[in-house]
């Protein structure tokens, strides 16, 4: 992998004939998570995007997706293409970040992880709010069962629902301590047909790659933010034609020319 030092989408004179690279962060956190900071409203993460030159977006709550579709809306209003996405965690306790082509493939998915969860209430006071937002940050609603905590379902199970589903799983964070296929498995089951490991925003990637063997894998980089400011601090850079889903997918796969690649 390396990074060609293309230009990012949005330059005049490029076709669609041709490949272009396209800035992503897909590892975001907006209000809904409970450990997101309250100025993670929809409409100020896509603004955040446009302003960083980020062309692709994921909204990744955890265990949750409610305040997807508005972020999708605005994304295509403005320009930025939002993949429809969650974190999910495993019985395991490990957190995978679940990609759909569509948000209606994202909901269906969500249904079977909301009722694999135990109804945990919430305690504002120790975790904070878990908000689902309008288009103008007004509060809807508010979940009043904890989202931080583990599904039912196991590693195996979720990555079987994802596919059935129509998504793509890679799990995130491998790196870390804790909350990461490789800490708490100490390895990447084959059987699973997992191809694709997002790396922490500001690790050493390559290292990464050499410590925990990696090489037979495509690797992202995310910011998983919390905060706008943390918004574009872990980027991936992808070379397809167009943002679409068949295009996404292709590049992460590394399939027919499209690829993706870090700094």
């Amino acid at each position: 992998m390396r990074f060609p030092g293309w230009v990012s989408l949005g330059k005049k004179g490029m076709s669609e004939d041709e490949l272009q690279v396209f800035v992503a962060d897909l590892h975001i956190h907006s209000v809904l998570s409970p450990c997101a900071q309250r100025e993670m409203l929809p409409q100020c993460i896509i603004l955040e995007a446009l302003e960083k030159k980020i062309d692709i977006i994921a909204l990744c709550d955890h265990n949750a997706c409610d305040n997807v579709e508005i972020t999708v809306a605005l994304g295509n209003r403005f320009g930025v293409w939002v993949v429809p996405a969650i974190e999910v965690e495993t019985r395991e306790e490990v957190h995978l970040v679940c990609y759909f082509p569509t948000v209606s493939q994202l909901h269906n998915f969500n249904g079977f992880i909301s009722r694999s969860l135990l109804p945990i209430p919430l305690r504002e006071d120790i975790w904070g709010e878990e908000w689902i937002v309008g288009e103008e940050g007004q509060v809807i609603s508010k979940k009043d069962c904890l989202l931080v905590y583990p599904s039912s379902l196991s590693l195996e199970e979720v990555v079987t629902l994802v596919n059935s589903c129509g998504g793509v799983v890679v799990p995130a964070h491998v790196d870390r301590k804790h909350y990461s296929i490789i800490s708490q498995l100490g390895f990447i089951p084959p059987n699973l047909g997992i191809r694709i490991v997002e790396v922490s925003q500001g690790v050493r990637w390559k290292e990464v790659i050499e410590q925990f063997g990696l090489h037979r894998f495509q690797v992202l980089s995310s910011s998983d933010a919390h905060t706008l400011n943390e918004i574009g601090t872990g980027k991936t850079y992808f070379s397809m034609y167009t943002r679409s889903w068949s295009e996404f997918m292709l590049a992460l796969h590394g399939e027919a020319g499209r690829s993706i690649f870090l700094p």
